[in-house]
Protein backbone atom coordinates (compact mmCIF):
# COMPACT_ATOMS: atom_id res chain seq x y z
CA UNK A 1 0.00 0.00 0.00
CA UNK A 2 1.41 3.46 -1.01
CA UNK A 3 1.16 5.85 2.12
CA UNK A 4 1.98 9.65 1.00
CA UNK A 5 1.33 13.29 3.25
CA UNK A 6 -2.12 13.89 0.83
CA UNK A 7 -3.61 11.08 2.35
CA UNK A 8 -7.55 11.80 2.58
CA UNK A 9 -8.06 9.16 5.05
CA UNK A 10 -10.48 7.47 2.37
CA UNK A 11 -13.33 5.42 3.82
CA UNK A 12 -14.08 1.81 2.05
CA UNK A 13 -17.28 2.20 0.22
CA UNK A 14 -17.91 -0.87 2.76
CA UNK A 15 -18.79 1.41 5.71
CA UNK A 16 -22.17 1.01 4.01
CA UNK A 17 -22.47 -2.74 4.57
CA UNK A 18 -21.75 -2.96 8.06
CA UNK A 19 -23.93 -5.63 10.00
CA UNK A 20 -26.98 -3.62 10.26
CA UNK A 21 -28.88 -5.76 11.84
CA UNK A 22 -26.57 -5.93 15.58
CA UNK A 23 -25.80 -2.44 15.22
CA UNK A 24 -29.88 -1.09 15.07
CA UNK A 25 -30.19 -2.40 18.77
CA UNK A 26 -26.91 -0.91 19.56
CA UNK A 27 -25.61 2.46 19.27
CA UNK A 28 -22.77 2.94 20.29
CA UNK A 29 -21.01 4.17 16.81
CA UNK A 30 -23.18 6.94 16.26
CA UNK A 31 -23.22 7.76 20.11
CA UNK A 32 -19.27 7.77 19.67
CA UNK A 33 -18.99 9.71 16.98
CA UNK A 34 -21.57 12.69 17.81
CA UNK A 35 -19.59 12.59 20.92
CA UNK A 36 -16.49 13.25 19.41
CA UNK A 37 -17.90 16.22 16.99
CA UNK A 38 -19.21 17.98 20.03
CA UNK A 39 -16.33 17.34 22.60
CA UNK A 40 -12.86 17.09 20.41
CA UNK A 41 -13.80 18.87 16.73
CA UNK A 42 -15.88 21.38 17.12
CA UNK A 43 -14.49 23.36 20.78
CA UNK A 44 -11.87 25.67 19.77
CA UNK A 45 -10.43 23.79 16.89
CA UNK A 46 -8.79 26.39 14.91
CA UNK A 47 -5.68 27.26 13.29
CA UNK A 48 -2.40 26.47 15.90
CA UNK A 49 -1.38 29.95 15.22
CA UNK A 50 -5.00 31.85 15.47
CA UNK A 51 -5.35 30.04 18.67
CA UNK A 52 -7.27 32.90 20.56
CA UNK A 53 -9.27 34.20 17.75
CA UNK A 54 -13.28 33.01 17.13
CA UNK A 55 -14.10 31.38 14.48
CA UNK A 56 -15.25 34.57 12.76
CA UNK A 57 -12.19 36.44 13.17
CA UNK A 58 -10.52 33.06 10.80
CA UNK A 59 -12.92 34.08 7.79
CA UNK A 60 -12.86 37.05 5.44
CA UNK A 61 -14.31 40.22 6.88
CA UNK A 62 -18.50 39.89 5.41
CA UNK A 63 -17.97 35.87 5.49
CA UNK A 64 -21.32 34.60 7.57
CA UNK A 65 -22.39 31.81 9.70
CA UNK A 66 -24.29 28.95 8.69
CA UNK A 67 -27.77 29.14 9.18
CA UNK A 68 -30.31 26.52 10.94
CA UNK A 69 -32.46 26.19 7.65
CA UNK A 70 -28.97 25.38 5.99
CA UNK A 71 -28.44 22.44 8.31
CA UNK A 72 -32.03 20.51 7.90
CA UNK A 73 -31.10 21.21 3.99
CA UNK A 74 -28.11 19.68 3.56
CA UNK A 75 -29.36 16.59 6.35
CA UNK A 76 -32.48 16.49 3.81
CA UNK A 77 -29.68 16.28 1.14
CA UNK A 78 -27.23 13.80 2.33
CA UNK A 79 -30.22 11.68 3.09
CA UNK A 80 -32.13 11.72 0.28
CA UNK A 81 -30.00 13.16 -2.60
CA UNK A 82 -27.17 12.53 -4.53
CA UNK A 83 -23.30 13.24 -4.00
CA UNK A 84 -23.58 15.43 -6.76
CA UNK A 85 -26.53 17.34 -5.39
CA UNK A 86 -24.58 17.87 -2.12
CA UNK A 87 -21.16 19.48 -3.19
CA UNK A 88 -23.52 21.61 -5.72
CA UNK A 89 -24.97 22.90 -2.55
CA UNK A 90 -21.66 23.46 -0.64
CA UNK A 91 -20.46 25.80 -3.90
CA UNK A 92 -23.66 27.30 -3.37
CA UNK A 93 -23.04 28.74 0.09
CA UNK A 94 -19.29 29.32 -0.33
CA UNK A 95 -20.58 31.88 -2.86
CA UNK A 96 -22.67 33.01 -0.47
CA UNK A 97 -19.97 34.41 1.55
CA UNK A 98 -20.00 31.07 3.47
CA UNK A 99 -16.42 30.72 5.16
CA UNK A 100 -14.98 26.97 3.97
CA UNK A 101 -13.99 27.00 7.72
CA UNK A 102 -17.29 27.35 8.93
CA UNK A 103 -18.16 24.22 6.45
CA UNK A 104 -15.34 22.34 8.42
CA UNK A 105 -16.40 23.26 11.76
CA UNK A 106 -20.27 24.26 12.29
CA UNK A 107 -22.15 22.89 9.29
CA UNK A 108 -20.68 19.17 8.44
CA UNK A 109 -20.70 18.67 12.43
CA UNK A 110 -23.38 19.91 13.03
CA UNK A 111 -25.69 17.61 10.22
CA UNK A 112 -23.89 14.64 11.06
CA UNK A 113 -25.14 15.68 14.65
CA UNK A 114 -28.67 16.14 12.95
CA UNK A 115 -28.98 12.40 11.69
CA UNK A 116 -27.84 11.49 14.96
CA UNK A 117 -30.57 12.77 16.20
CA UNK A 118 -33.42 11.93 13.67
CA UNK A 119 -32.06 8.19 14.19
CA UNK A 120 -32.57 8.16 18.14
CA UNK A 121 -36.12 9.75 17.09
CA UNK A 122 -36.70 7.17 14.56
CA UNK A 123 -36.97 9.34 11.89
CA UNK A 124 -34.51 7.78 9.62
CA UNK A 125 -32.20 4.14 9.39
CA UNK A 126 -29.44 3.43 10.34
CA UNK A 127 -29.04 2.63 6.50
CA UNK A 128 -29.74 6.91 6.05
CA UNK A 129 -27.26 7.63 8.71
CA UNK A 130 -23.95 5.45 7.19
CA UNK A 131 -24.91 6.71 3.85
CA UNK A 132 -25.67 10.87 5.13
CA UNK A 133 -22.14 10.38 7.21
CA UNK A 134 -20.27 9.10 4.24
CA UNK A 135 -21.60 11.59 1.98
CA UNK A 136 -20.40 14.37 4.34
CA UNK A 137 -16.83 12.87 4.51
CA UNK A 138 -16.47 13.19 0.49
CA UNK A 139 -17.98 16.75 0.98
CA UNK A 140 -14.74 17.28 3.04
CA UNK A 141 -12.19 15.32 0.36
CA UNK A 142 -13.69 17.69 -2.12
CA UNK A 143 -13.15 20.95 -0.06
CA UNK A 144 -9.60 19.97 0.56
CA UNK A 145 -8.13 21.53 -2.40
CA UNK A 146 -9.48 25.27 -1.32
CA UNK A 147 -9.23 24.56 2.47
CA UNK A 148 -5.55 23.87 2.22
CA UNK A 149 -4.93 26.68 -0.03
CA UNK A 150 -4.60 29.08 2.38
CA UNK A 151 -2.09 26.38 4.34
CA UNK A 152 0.85 27.69 6.18
CA UNK A 153 4.13 26.53 4.69
CA UNK A 154 5.93 23.14 6.83
CA UNK A 155 7.01 24.28 10.02
CA UNK A 156 10.40 22.50 10.31
CA UNK A 157 8.86 19.52 8.11
CA UNK A 158 7.11 18.59 10.90
CA UNK A 159 5.64 14.94 10.22
CA UNK A 160 2.83 13.26 11.99
CA UNK A 161 1.04 10.13 11.41
CA UNK A 162 -2.34 9.82 12.95
CA UNK A 163 -4.34 6.97 13.37
CA UNK A 164 -7.80 5.64 14.87
CA UNK A 165 -7.32 3.19 17.91
CA UNK A 166 -7.66 -0.75 16.64
CA UNK A 167 -11.73 -1.02 15.53
CA UNK A 168 -12.58 2.10 15.61
CA UNK A 169 -15.81 2.40 13.07
CA UNK A 170 -15.65 6.15 11.92
CA UNK A 171 -12.80 8.32 11.51
CA UNK A 172 -14.77 11.90 10.46
CA UNK A 173 -13.64 13.12 13.64
CA UNK A 174 -9.73 12.27 13.00
CA UNK A 175 -9.94 13.24 9.43
CA UNK A 176 -11.08 17.23 10.64
CA UNK A 177 -7.91 16.84 12.83
CA UNK A 178 -5.88 15.80 10.09
CA UNK A 179 -7.06 18.61 7.77
CA UNK A 180 -6.08 20.99 10.35
CA UNK A 181 -2.70 19.51 11.26
CA UNK A 182 -2.18 20.02 7.53
CA UNK A 183 -3.36 24.18 7.84
CA UNK A 184 -1.23 24.65 10.49
CA UNK A 185 1.89 23.64 8.90
CA UNK A 186 2.25 19.67 9.13
CA UNK A 187 2.98 17.02 6.92
CA UNK A 188 0.39 14.46 8.19
CA UNK A 189 -0.02 10.30 7.37
CA UNK A 190 -2.71 8.40 7.93
CA UNK A 191 -5.98 5.74 6.79
CA UNK A 192 -8.48 4.66 8.99
CA UNK A 193 -7.95 0.97 8.15
CA UNK A 194 -4.00 0.69 8.02
CA UNK A 195 -3.45 -2.83 9.76
CA UNK A 196 -0.83 -3.19 12.49
CA UNK A 197 1.45 -4.66 9.65
CA UNK A 198 1.04 -1.15 7.59
CA UNK A 199 1.54 0.63 10.62
CA UNK A 200 4.85 -0.92 11.90
CA UNK A 201 6.19 -1.02 8.04
CA UNK A 202 5.38 2.82 7.76
CA UNK A 203 6.98 4.36 10.84
CA UNK A 204 9.51 1.97 9.92
CA UNK A 205 10.29 3.49 7.06
CA UNK A 206 9.40 7.14 7.52
CA UNK A 207 10.46 9.58 10.12
CA UNK A 208 7.12 10.92 12.41
CA UNK A 209 8.04 13.51 14.59
CA UNK A 210 4.45 12.97 16.27
CA UNK A 211 1.84 9.79 15.96
CA UNK A 212 -1.43 10.62 17.55
CA UNK A 213 -3.72 7.93 18.23
CA UNK A 214 -7.74 8.68 18.98
CA UNK A 215 -9.25 7.32 21.51
CA UNK A 216 -13.28 6.27 21.45
CA UNK A 217 -14.26 3.98 23.65
CA UNK A 218 -13.11 2.38 26.77
CA UNK A 219 -11.85 -0.94 25.64
CA UNK A 220 -9.56 0.78 23.93
CA UNK A 221 -7.31 1.74 26.32
CA UNK A 222 -7.02 -1.78 27.47
CA UNK A 223 -3.78 -2.23 25.27
CA UNK A 224 -2.76 1.27 24.46
CA UNK A 225 0.35 1.20 26.46
CA UNK A 226 1.54 -1.70 24.52
CA UNK A 227 0.61 -0.28 21.67
CA UNK A 228 2.38 2.63 22.04
CA UNK A 229 5.77 0.70 23.65
CA UNK A 230 5.26 -1.40 20.05
CA UNK A 231 5.12 1.46 17.86
CA UNK A 232 7.81 3.37 19.72
CA UNK A 233 10.93 0.67 19.63
CA UNK A 234 9.82 0.45 15.87
CA UNK A 235 9.81 4.14 15.09
CA UNK A 236 13.09 5.32 12.75
CA UNK A 237 12.77 8.60 14.80
CA UNK A 238 13.50 7.26 18.48
CA UNK A 239 12.73 10.09 20.49
CA UNK A 240 9.21 10.09 18.60
CA UNK A 241 6.71 11.82 20.44
CA UNK A 242 3.02 10.35 21.41
CA UNK A 243 -0.56 12.37 21.17
CA UNK A 244 -3.85 10.51 22.19
CA UNK A 245 -7.24 12.05 22.61
CA UNK A 246 -10.64 11.63 21.28
CA UNK A 247 -14.34 11.37 22.72
CA UNK A 248 -12.92 9.40 25.93
CA UNK A 249 -10.52 11.58 26.79
CA UNK A 250 -12.55 14.24 26.49
CA UNK A 251 -15.54 12.82 29.04
CA UNK A 252 -13.15 10.69 31.19
CA UNK A 253 -9.34 12.31 31.28
CA UNK A 254 -8.91 10.61 34.30
CA UNK A 255 -8.75 7.11 32.74
CA UNK A 256 -5.25 8.40 30.51
CA UNK A 257 -3.45 9.43 33.87
CA UNK A 258 -0.96 6.31 32.99
CA UNK A 259 -0.87 6.57 29.59
CA UNK A 260 2.44 6.58 28.13
CA UNK A 261 1.58 9.51 25.99
CA UNK A 262 3.23 13.17 26.16
CA UNK A 263 0.64 14.67 24.34
CA UNK A 264 -2.98 14.71 25.96
CA UNK A 265 -6.12 16.82 24.84
CA UNK A 266 -9.19 16.92 24.02
CA UNK A 267 -8.61 19.75 21.48
CA UNK A 268 -7.40 19.40 18.71
CA UNK A 269 -5.98 23.17 18.76
CA UNK A 270 -4.54 23.02 21.75
CA UNK A 271 -2.64 19.15 20.83
CA UNK A 272 -1.05 21.37 17.91
CA UNK A 273 0.13 24.05 19.93
CA UNK A 274 1.71 21.24 22.98
CA UNK A 275 3.08 19.11 19.74
CA UNK A 276 5.03 21.95 18.32
CA UNK A 277 5.89 22.97 21.83
CA UNK A 278 7.40 19.18 22.95
CA UNK A 279 9.19 18.48 19.28
CA UNK A 280 11.06 21.55 19.00
CA UNK A 281 12.82 21.34 22.79
CA UNK A 282 13.16 17.80 21.33
CA UNK A 283 15.31 19.78 18.66
CA UNK A 284 16.55 22.17 21.00
CA UNK A 285 18.36 19.26 22.94
CA UNK A 286 19.31 17.41 19.60
CA UNK A 287 17.11 14.62 20.29
CA UNK A 288 15.24 15.08 17.43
Amino acid sequence: MRHSANSNFEQEDSCLENDQAEISNNKTPIDILIKMLDQEIIPRLLVSHQANSPLEELATPGLRKIHDQEVDLLTGLVINGSQESCIEYIKKLTSKQVAIESIYLDLIPTTARKLGELWEEDVVSFTDVTIGLWRLQHILYELTKDFQLKNSMPIENLNALLIPAPKSQHTLGLFIVAEFFRKAGWRVWGEPNLSPEEINNLIFSQWFDVIGISIGYIEQLENLNAMITSLRSRSMNPNVSFMVGGPLYSSHPELFDEIDAEIKSADANEAIRMAEMIVGDKKNMGLN
